[in-house]
């Protein structure tokens, strides 16, 4: 990628994070990468395809994470909860995720069909990292329950990092969450 169109998709980021969306102008975008809106459309076709951008790379930055904390243990309630704590970390340390990923839920629980798909993109890949993880441990009636409270559960967390809990809290609260959903009465 060029130092150019990095600069865009950094100041819109930046910007889409702080205003959202739909309070994000092209020209505001332009202004703070020091372009030409010319030059903004000559990587990006529009406003939406460098959003769709943005949270591509949102999405890659995750499976980074994922890739370079390989777990080890046999514990199927440890490799859970060490998956759930890699996704608060990561969300707590760059609070500009935090606000990226509320605006699009946001955007997409207004209806917009584009938003909604890359919204259900996006939590495919924190649903799949949970899943995965516990697909051999249940009957069948029960995974799908534990699936679903799980990452109702991360989504919860996520959307109160920064504003009713730090991300040290969210971890201790997933912990326990964990613990009573796979341990129950152990």
């Amino acid at each position: 990628m060029t130092d150019t169109k990095n600069n865009i998709i950094s100041a819109a980021r930046h910007l889409f994070a702080q205003q959202g969306y739909h309070g994000t102008s092209v020209d505001s975008i332009a202004k703070k990468a020091g372009v030409s809106k010319g030059t903004l459309y000559w990587h990006f076709s529009d406003k939406f395809e460098l959003y769709r951008t943005v949270l591509i790379l949102e999405v890659e930055k995750m499976k980074r994470i994922f890739r370079s904390n390989v777990c080890d243990v046999t514990d199927m309630a440890e490799f859970i909860y060490r998956r759930g704590r890699l996704i608060l970390e990561a969300f707590g340390e760059d609070p500009e995720s935090v606000l990226i990923w509320m605006d699009l839920l946001v955007q997409a629980k207004r209806g917009r069909e584009e938003f909604k798909k890359i919204a259900r993109d996006l939590t495919s890949y924190i649903k799949k990292s949970i899943d995965e993880s516990v697909l051999a441990s249940f009957a069948d009636a029960k995974k799908e329950s534990v699936f679903l409270l799980l990452r109702l559960v991360i989504l919860g967390l996520l959307s109160c990092l920064g504003s009713v809990m730090d991300a040290q809290e969210a971890v201790v609260s997933w912990k326990v969450v964990v613990d009573l959903v796979l341990r129950g009465d152990e």
